[in-house]
């Protein structure tokens, strides 16, 4: 997890020091985001409010999956308010909060 200058908390994937992805672990889209708001919140992820409150999690899961389980690359863009932040979420996945 990142801090950015005003822009409140990025959740980045698995990437090493030269930025090429790692195949091992990967997290779910909704485990992103429970992370990145958690960790803006400074909170534990079970102090947060339901993700379902704010969106379908398996529908976001899907958006950001193969059916063969692994991570999507490509131009996939999800934007919604969750627990007082905007978040966006981008292929990776990758998470950004951003505090309303």
């Amino acid at each position: 997890m990142v801090s950015e200058p005003r822009d409140g908390v990025t959740a980045g994937g698995n990437e090493t020091s030269s930025g090429q992805r790692r195949a091992a672990t990967r997290r779910s889209a909704t485990v992103a985001v429970i992370e990145a708001v958690a960790a803006a919140e400074r909170a534990g992820p079970t102090e947060l409010p339901p993700l379902y409150e704010a969106i379908d999690p398996d529908a976001l899961d899907s958006l950001f999956e193969n059916r063969d389980g692994r991570s999507t690359r490509g131009d996939r863009r999800v934007e919604f308010a969750y627990a007082g932040y905007d978040v966006v979420v981008r292929d990776g996945p990758r998470v950004s909060v951003r505090e309303r």
